[in-house]
């Protein structure tokens, strides 16, 4: 929001009236008559919003507006449209006013805006004239819940596959209220609208005087001017900040914060070091003989093909035209910048005067390039693409390396091209026009770090308001994406390679920024990996857009250098690539990782990781291990709709996984099969291959969340509520998981609507099918001597069957030299349409000859009977699930009575309290229970000991918050 635009007039304490508008205007720059983005998404939300060719501004005869263009992949209903973030709150007389057509519509067309305030949603209907552009004004809902984001969509009943729809859209205003802040007068500063943040243009250096003007007439203004680790150098009072920087205060980023009764202002100033600090070493890394050979076998690879000069064929491309010529533009960008630091390396290192003068020159070349982001981008709305990013890194750890060796002159060439080509470019597109505005995806890791480190590496004191913007931007990447459970956002994939880039810019942000990201960096590098590898060739299950391996894990060194984590540094050399591959950070900081022991781990096996919404099942810590992961939650960005999805790995075998990944630049079948939920194990409401919409995010939208886990040592149950992504269809829906330690797993689906429904089980299997009973219900899979038999189960009449999946385009290339074939699916169905239904999936170890276990539906909820005497019972009190019950173990959720245990006993509790209770040979019985806020409870018929977190006296047993750990015996013997 442009903090100009608020007046006073019309304030109401800490909000001001304030006007969003946006005009779709060209940017200045290589294509003046793109016209710009201006930060607007699309909606529905793509899969990946990075390389979205879709959407797109556009310019004619004066006239600006954005169009989004797309044909969906099966007839029927079809949205299509814009988001956009913002901070507003819609108080009185608030309003969204558009301009609106749908240029290929030859009827009235519906269009929807949808206000978001973070999950919750407000609807607004319009209507289009047939071809015409349509003024959309609506008076905003008034509401003090900030308002989060806005959408505009067109939406289409009768679609038709493969044809082309449009939406354009010029002259957005929103009038809302917006947070009141102070403007500066001076020094000359940048305004961040998204982060509503002041970044002072000029940086400043010890022995300079750093002063602040503020526009106020607001009484009671103080101030307080802080260091970086929030020091705080000087206070004071009024609109004037005056202070002279000393040489022994600490370097890095300041901040002002200026505070009256209804503003609160923030001005960032960057204070540098008077000589000129390196990135991040005061010292090239020493590296040993074999990596240096290492170093110099990559370098003699890249110099066989490598032609610097003709990298100037970039500005060349063509601006229309852009996924068949992409390796060659990846090819000419990375090639030659690669080249130069290998070579600078091994000069460093050696000595060696080639390598010197090859890096020098190619720097050079490079510098004079007249363009490094291919034309597509800047022709379609952007000012730059990620390989710029990975361009701009190597570039700069060349000049880190190289150091005093590169000549003032060719510094200040770099420097020059660097601002040109880089830093300014990626500025205005990712922190000005907030590029990417979930913050999750990779692209940001890449491409704004590399721009900081550019910014950093220069000496030019104007360029302060840059490197302190795409520095709140990372941060705010490295909060949003490396997750507070101990995972990344987007596919292991993405996270390797986030972190090439990320990594080194951390360092340099803590080194010369005092804005540290370490915590989230190892946090997020320690956990969810080691949890998903499933066999000993390192072999992951992931969501999404992933290629499903652990390594190469070079890209941690920086986090294992932290040598806080053992587990990090087994996993780390575990995968490392020690050839050619990924070098730089090898070079950087493996030396500093301690090599670490022998120990066994000792973190529990499974694990619930809330943010990304993964649940992984474990029955230990070995390669063989029964291994499951469920998705239920939030989109990133690279997700699928594969919400309730889950993997089911035993014995280092994937048996049971989803589509997988496919190009999405080439796969034919990419947008209709491998991204939708068809391509996952999940319920496909009517047999529609695009049941699921994707989830919300954690800005905008609801998303389905992981409501119940209990964990324990033989058995689990895991619950998640999956109503959200059915678009409405569903009334309720929610996905059991209950399991066993020794592979057995009952996938129970609770599932009501308001209209009756066909609802179906998708599987996909990949190993062999060697048995099938269609009339049973029963399939059995094999590996070599291994078995595995699934079985349905369900409340109505049942229906199994069996079908194929599209080719995969790498299949086409294997049927060369093999037979090969389609994947094969399974689908357990309800036979007619109804509006309720139990439906379940029962997956077993070994072949299994009997018959399918038998559903009983009670009133308090439903029951499988195993031919073995084994019942699962899903009980419901209310809305929760309270029980699931195995012969020989009983696990329960938010209970407060529990009867008909293992020893003939039962709890009360004056609260809910979680419950996992296992037998073992003794008779003695292990109780674990959980709870949120503390209960008392008390045990009739069996003896109780407490072994952690409780205490037991003549009252009962307390339970602190948290878990605690009861040691059972019966009354009476058995």
């Amino acid at each position: 929001m442009s903090a100009g635009a608020q007046e006073l007039a019309g304030c109401r304490g800490v909000t001001c009236p304030t006007t969003y508008r946006s005009h779709f205007e060209p940017n200045p720059g290589a294509y003046p008559d793109s016209g710009s983005r201006d930060g607007w998404e699309s909606y529905p939300t793509t899969q990946e919003t990075g390389y979205e060719p879709s959407i797109f501004p556009l310019t004619e005869k004066g006239e600006s507006r954005l169009v989004r263009e797309a044909a969906p992949t099966k007839d029927g209903e079809f949205s299509l449209g814009f988001i956009r973030r913002v901070q507003l709150v819609a108080g009185q007389h608030a309003s969204f006013h558009a301009w609106v057509r749908a240029p290929f519509a030859n009827r009235s067309t519906h269009v929807t805006l949808t206000v978001f305030h973070g999950r919750e949603e407000e609807r607004h209907d319009a209507t289009l004239a047939e071809n015409m552009w349509t003024s959309i004004d609506v008076a905003l809902k008034s509401s003090e819940a900030p308002v989060t984001a806005i959408a505009l969509t067109e939406d289409l009943p009768e679609a038709h596959v493969g044809r082309l729809e449009r939406i354009e859209m010029k002259d957005v205003r929103v009038e809302a209220m917006g947070t009141r802040h102070l403007k500066v007068r001076e020094p000359a500063a940048l305004w961040d609208g998204s982060r509503e943040l002041y970044y002072a243009q000029r940086s400043l250096t010890p022995g300079e005087t750093l002063h602040v003007a503020l526009q106020s007439s607001e009484p009671g203004l103080r101030w307080t001017l802080s260091a970086p680790g929030e020091r705080v150098i000087a206070r004071g009072d009024g609109a004037e900040v005056s202070h002279l920087i000393s040489a022994n205060e600490p370097v890095g980023m300041w901040i002002l914060h200026a505070m009256s009764a209804h503003s609160d202002t923030e001005v960032l100033v960057l204070v540098r070091p008077q000589s000129p600090r390196a990135l991040v070493f005061d010292a090239a890394p020493k590296i040993s003989a074999e990596m240096l050979a290492s170093v110099r076998r990559r370098r003699d690879e890249l110099r066989a093909k490598t032609h610097v000069e003709e990298g100037a064929n970039i500005a060349a491309m063509d601006p229309h035209w852009l996924l068949a010529g992409l390796p060659s533009y990846f090819n000419l960008l990375l090639q030659p910048s690669e080249l130069a630091l290998m070579d600078a390396i091994d000069y460093r290192e050696s000595g060696d005067a080639r390598s010197l003068e090859e890096s020098r020159r190619l720097l050079q070349a490079m510098a004079a390039w007249p363009l490094w982001v291919h034309p597509w981008f800047p022709a379609h709305g952007y000012h730059s693409y990620y390989p710029v990013g990975l361009m701009t890194r190597s570039v700069v750890m060349a000049m880190e390396f190289l150091g005093p060796d590169l000549g003032m002159g060719e510094r200040r060439e770099l420097e020059s091209a660097l601002r040109r080509q880089a830093v300014v470019p990626i500025y205005e597109e990712y922190v000005l026009e907030d590029r990417l505005q979930f913050n999750t995806s990779n692209w940001i890791g890449n491409t704004v770090s590399a721009a900081l480190l550019a910014a950093l590496e220069s000496r030019d004191p104007e360029l302060g308001c840059y490197t302190l913007g795409l520095a709140m931007k990372e941060r705010d990447h490295v909060r949003a994406a490396y997750t507070p459970d101990g995972s990344y956002g987007e596919g292991v994939t993405y996270h390797r390679f986030d972190l090439e880039t990320t990594a080194p810019a951390a360092a340099a942000m803590k080194r010369l920024l005092g804005v540290p990201v370490d915590e989230e960096l190892l946090r997020s590098s320690d956990s969810y990996l080691r949890h998903t590898v499933y066999n000993n060739e390192g072999n992951v299950l992931d969501y999404g857009d992933s290629h499903v391996d652990a390594g190469p894990s070079n890209v941690f060194a920086y986090v294992a250098a932290m040598n806080r984590s053992e587990s990090l540094a087994r996993y780390y050399f575990r995968f490392r690539d020690t050839g050619t591959a990924e070098l730089l950070p090898r070079v950087l900081w493996e030396g500093d990782i301690q090599k670490p022991g022998d120990a066994a781990e000792t973190e529990p096996a499974s694990k619930v990781f809330e943010t990304r919404g993964i649940a992984v099942l474990r029955s230990g810590w070995n390669d063989d291990a029964n291994v499951i992961a469920m998705r239920a939650g939030e989109n990133f960005n690279h997700n699928h709709a594969d919400e309730g999805s889950l993997f089911y790995a035993r014995g280092g075998t994937l048996w049971l996984g989803e589509a997988g990944y496919a190009d999405y630049y080439k796969d034919p079948s990419y947008n209709s099969y491998n991204i939708q939920a068809l391509g996952h194990n999940v319920l496909l409401v009517d047999d529609d291959a695009e049941s699921q919409a994707l989830a919300g995010d954690a800005v905008a939208g609801a998303s389905p969340k992981i409501e119940h886990a209990v964990l324990g040592g033989t058995a689990a149950l895991l619950q998640a509520d999956l109503t959200s992504v059915y678009r409405g269809k569903l009334e309720r829906y929610t996905r059991t998981l209950l399991w066993k330690r020794d592979g057995t797993l009952v996938v129970l689906d609770d599932v009501a609507s308001a209209e009756p429904h066909r609802f179906t089980q998708v599987w996909h299997p990949l190993q062999s099918i060697v048995e099938t009973s269609l009339a049973d219900g029963r399939f059995v899979l094999a590996h070599d001597a291994e078995r595995l038999t699934m079985q349905a189960a369900a409340s109505t009449a049942l229906e199994t069957r069996r079908g194929e999946a599209p080719m995969p385009l790498t299949s086409y290339e294997l049927a060369e030299t093999k037979v090969v074939s389609r994947p094969q699916l399974l689908f357990f169905s309800t036979r007619e349409a109804t509006k309720t239904a139990y439906l379940a999936s029962v997956i077993q170890p070994g072949e299994r000859d009997g018959p399918a276990p038998t559903m009983k539906v009670t009133s308090e909820g439903v029951e499988l009977a195993f031919d073995d005497g084994s019942v699962a019972q899903h009980r419901k009190s209310g809305e929760v699930t309270v029980v699931a019950r195995w012969k020989g173990g009983v696990a329960a959720l938010d209970v407060s009575t529990w009867s008909e245990g293992l020893l003939g006993g039962s709890l009360r509790a004056d609260g809910p309290v979680d419950l996992l209770s296992e037998l073992s040979p003794s008779n003695l019985s292990v109780l674990t229970l959980h709870s949120d806020r503390g209960v008392l409870a008390h045990l009739d018929g069996v003896r109780a000991s407490c072994r952690s977190g409780c205490t037991i006296d003549g009252g009962g047993i307390h339970v602190g918050a948290g878990t605690a750990v009861l040691d059972l015996t019966p009354m009476v013997p058995r």
